[in-house]
This record gives C-alpha cells, sequence and structure tokens, in this order.
C-alpha cells in the first residue's frame, strides 16, 4: 500500500497551479492538458482502487499466521467443524476497506484457507455483484477466473417479486465461488455475499456430500 501511494505522488508531481507536471498546458494546447488530465485521474483511481483492496485480499492456500499477519485478530474460532464438514478449524476476520467493512470467515483444511466466506459487516448493505467481482479478481492467483451458469428462482407475490440464486465461477486450478445475490424480480442490481473454495476444499465436500446423501 505504501509503495502504491509513491507511485501516486511520484505521478502527481508537484505543479502550482495543482496539475500534474507533465500535464501543463498553454492556451494553445488546452484540449491536449484536458485528455491528459483525464488520463491521470483515471489512472489515480487505479491506483486509489487498489489501495482500497488491499486489506481485502482473498486468501486461499494461505496458512493461519499468514491470516493474522494480514488481517489482524481473529474471533469466533471454531475447532471440530462436525461430521460430514470438509474443514478442520474456521476463524472470523473483520476487515476495514475503502468500500466498506468486511466479515470474512475462513476455514483450514489441513493448515491452510481451503474456504472462504465474505460478506458485508453492516446487513443493510450487502456486496454489489460489481464488488464481488473485484474481490475475486484479488484472488486470481495470476489466473483467470471464468463465469459459469447462473441458476436464479423467482418467487412472484402481491406487492412485488423477488429473485434469488447463485454465480457460479470457476478457476484453471479448480478453485471455485459463487456469488449468493438476491434482489427484486427483474433488477440488474443484485446483491449478498461470497465464497470461495480451493479444489481440494470443493472435491472434500463433494465427497462427504455424496457420502451422506446430501448434495
Amino acid at each position: 500500500m505504501v509503495e502504491l501511494q509513491i507511485v501516486i505522488l511520484a505521478v502527481a508531481g508537484s505543479s502550482p497551479v495543482g496539475r500534474p507536471v507533465f500535464c501543463q498546458n498553454t492556451d494553445s494546447d488546452l484540449a491536449e492538458s484536458k485528455a491528459c488530465m483525464k488520463a491521470f485521474n483515471f489512472a489515480a483511481l487505479v491506483l486509489l482502487s487498489a489501495l482500497g483492496m488491499g486489506t481485502s485480499r482473498a486468501s486461499l492456500g494461505d496458512t493461519e499466521a499468514q491470516c493474522v499477519a494480514k488481517y489482524g485478530s481473529e474471533s469466533d474460532v471454531t475447532d471440530g467443524l462436525g461430521y460430514g464438514v470438509a474443514g478442520d478449524r474456521a476463524v472470523t476476520f473483520s476487515l476495514k476497506t475503502a468500500s466498506g467493512p468486511l466479515i470474512l470467515r475462513v476455514v483450514l483444511l489441513q493448515g491452510t484457507v481451503g474456504h472462504e466466506g465474505i460478506s458485508s459487516a453492516d446487513p443493510s448493505h450487502p456486496l454489489s455483484q460489481e464488488r464481488m467481482k473485484a474481490l475475486l479478481d484479488a484472488e486470481s492467483a495470476g489466473l483467470k477466473w471464468r463465469k459459469g451458469n447462473s441458476v436464479f428462482h423467482t418467487e412472484n407475490s402481491f406487492s412485488a417479486g423477488s429473485t434469488s440464486g447463485v454465480v457460479n465461477w470457476s478457476r484453471s486450478d479448480g478453485a471455485i465461488a459463487k456469488f449468493w445475490v438476491s434482489g427484486k424480480a427483474r433488477s440488474q442490481d443484485l446483491s449478498g455475499q461470497m465464497e470461495l473454495s480451493t479444489k481440494r476444499f470443493a472435491d472434500t465436500q463433494a465427497f462427504f456430500d455424496k457420502r451422506d446423501g446430501t448434495n
């Protein structure tokens, strides 16, 4: 995060009129200067967005100690997750980000994070699909997420219909993600929470579900 702040300052430079030094203009090149400022503002926005996302990066494959180093103290620690549940230990972290506070619940499988549940700390403001996608991209590990099938169910009522469902994603290494969303029927502004799993975790849970007849 400090390195990104330094980049922004270095790009901005200093000028008596509050513009980046490379965007100074005379009357003859005003249009070019405006275009330069627009490009600079966009680059700064990207960098600031990265700063805001820095503390909310997902942690598939991290150890518990690495998670604590990233996010601080843990809470709601649970050992022995029960019969038919993949994972050995679950812990919760509370994260403060530029886009709003998050709750991160991680499940450790054989010492590393195999599953994550990410939700807004404010139940009245669930995660938008755009924010979930940004969080997902932060968990790319240099690989690409591919959008899979989406399954939705719409309920009609006298006042208004509602839609709920899941948007599935997969990564080339077998990791998967799900956006659990809901909202008004036919709305494009569905929101909710998300979860991510490594292939090993997903396969282990699928084995338990098949064995117990719960899938």
